[in-house]
């Protein structure tokens, strides 16, 4: 009784420590203001009750079952952790359990960043596998999907000798895991395994590098947020793969980090019956004790960075980005003459002031399906000469065209028509496609019905060349030389996305980008062009990559 009373004492002198925490707390920005708002208004947690963990939360920022269900999933989730893995679990990390155990079949969850999220995902997929199920790890990159296996690893060194000894080859199967870091594969007496599954990143044929291809079975995604459309079709096999009909187990984790499937499916009106929607922020966390204090949070580098408070913390997707949507280049400037394994292409930019002349810049895609921003030419005439520059640009173009066999030239029309139809007349005899893009356009039909991420959630055809960009930037499926790179850098420094009332996703105004920068992001927008030129050659001839051979 005398342990109970410290206990008690200790947990209110906590709170009212993290009460005046709080009375000092300055936000700076609406992230760090909701954080704030979101710990005030959290339950005491001597007012909460206990669980084998910390406590049971009475704040969830959506949960589609009732609370009773709530509770009645932790009990059996929290039982089967002690059985087979002797460790105790937080509600919500029991509740997930439990819904396993019960049969849903179909799981989304939004979580605070270091929740325990793969930790939870480790010890089910064990479980599963344990009852013969194939469990496919699954994440848009293999590193995160490591992630998870690694917890798996790390759960069968402390788990019941039930599942040790179901383990194949287990005699000294556990302790050589210890030391596995690539470990890709653990299969179970029974037919059960536990497999990691690449969903393909980003990469420019969607199909490309994708395991799930063919393979039905359980799911876990990790990070979900981040899988592309077509991956997450692919994983739909797991609908039928069963042989009784029955949906096989498919679990989606993340962060809000963009929308897109993931997303939609954490924001549905109605859901089957077997699905469960957990989503969490900063006050659940820090109800349920896995974040233990207010100090705790409001000193993290999580609360001081925007971006990331409001996507692990408030756990809400972003609606204004204080940092560059570009995060990192990759630089390649190999110099061996193997431009007879590439495609070329074109983007130009066609403002012209005379002193600063056109931005042409060239991309290329060699046999891999790989991009590379290979240089931005500038094409100066001096001063413009009415019915005499133009010619003369033109004639400059044509000619890299020519040399360099280009497939697809996209020319920004805004004030380009003169060198659309200049370029129009050479196209035929030379091979190539031409388009003129407005880039306040509407986003490509063609790519919206095909489920392409950037054509489905760009707010126009700018927003859509912007995100394609993006996207081949982070899977380092786009390149850039040394000279390039330094052009650009500044101009991708400037640029950030914005949320529409739509909830599509825009680029900043250019006008802005300019304040940002003192001059127009020309050598950007020619290069965006030049993969906007790559992509729709691919599409447009049916070819997404080369076939590996010379």
């Amino acid at each position: 009784m005398e342990t109970v009373k410290k206990q008690t004492l200790s947990v209110t002198e906590q709170y009212f420590k993290d009460a005046e925490d709080l009375k000092e707390a300055k936000a700076i920005n609406k992230s760090q203001e909701e954080v704030v708002r979101l710990l005030k208004k959290a339950t005491p947690k001597y007012k909460l009750k206990n669980w084998t963990r910390g406590y049971i939360p009475e704040h969830y920022k959506r949960l589609n079952i009732s609370r009773q269900e709530a509770f009645r999933l932790a009990v059996i989730g929290a039982r089967e952790a002690l059985t087979y893995f002797q460790v105790n679990l937080h509600f919500t990390q029991a509740m997930l359990f439990g819904a396993v155990v019960e049969g849903y079949d179909t799981i989304y969850a939004i979580t605070t960043s270091q929740y325990g999220k793969s930790w939870t995902l480790g010890m089910i997929a064990i479980y599963r596998a344990y009852k013969g199920h194939q469990v496919r790890i699954a994440a848009a990159t293999g590193e995160t999907a490591t992630i998870i296996m690694s917890k798996v690893i790390g759960h069968l060194q402390n788990a019941d000798e039930s599942i040790q000894s179901s383990v194949l080859d287990s005699g000294n199967k556990i302790e050589k895991l210890q030391t596995s870091t690539s470990k890709t594969k653990i299969s179970f007496k029974g037919g059960g395994c536990v497999e990691i599954v690449t969903l393909g990143g980003n990469s420019v044929d969607p199909k490309k590098n994708n395991n799930a291809i063919g393979k039905g079975g359980d799911y876990i995604i990790d990070e979900a947020a981040q899988v592309s459309e077509d991956a997450y079709a692919e994983i739909g096999r797991r609908e039928f793969s069963s042989v009784d009909g029955s949906k096989e187990l498919e679990i989606a984790i993340s962060n809000p980090h963009k929308r897109g499937e993931f997303y939609d499916c954490m924001t549905n009106d109605k859901y089957p019956e077997g699905t469960l929607v957990v989503w969490m922020d900063v006050r659940t966390a820090y109800e349920e004790d896995r974040m233990k204090s207010a100090s705790q949070i409001l000193n993290s580098h999580f609360y001081k960075n925007r971006s990331t408070c409001q996507r692990y913390l408030v756990c809400e997707l972003e609606e204004f980005s204080d940092e560059s949507m570009f995060k990192t280049m990759t630089l390649d400037d190999d110099k061996a003459d193997n431009s007879y394994k590439k495609r070329f292409f074109l983007g130009i930019d066609s403002a012209y002031t005379g002193k600063d002349g056109i931005d042409v810049a060239l991309c290329s895609q060699n046999r891999y399906g790989n991009c590379k921003i290979e240089t931005i030419y500038n094409l100066k005439e001096g001063v413009w000469v009415q019915g005499v520059t133009s010619e003369k640009i033109i004639t400059k173009i044509v000619k890299i065209i020519e040399t360099l066999n280009i497939k697809y030239v996209c020319v920004d029309v805004g004030f380009g028509t003169w060198l659309t139809e200049g370029l129009s007349k050479y196209s035929d005899k030379l091979g190539f496609i031409l388009e003129g893009v407005n880039f306040q356009g509407g986003p490509t039909k063609t790519r919206i019905k095909a489920r392409h991420y950037s054509a489905v959630y760009a707010f126009n055809l700018r927003a859509e060349m912007y995100l394609d960009f993006q996207q081949l930037m982070d899977s380092k499926k786009l390149t850039f030389t040394t000279e390039v790179a330094k052009r650009l850098k500044p101009e991708l420094l400037a640029t950030r996305t914005v949320s529409k009332n739509n909830k599509k996703i825009a680029i900043i105004p250019k006008e802005e980008i300019k304040q940002r920068l003192g001059h127009s992001p020309d050598a950007l927008d020619s290069s965006v062009l030049s993969v906007r030129s790559c992509l729709m050659y691919n599409l447009s001839s049916e070819i997404l990559a080369y076939a590996e051979n010379d």
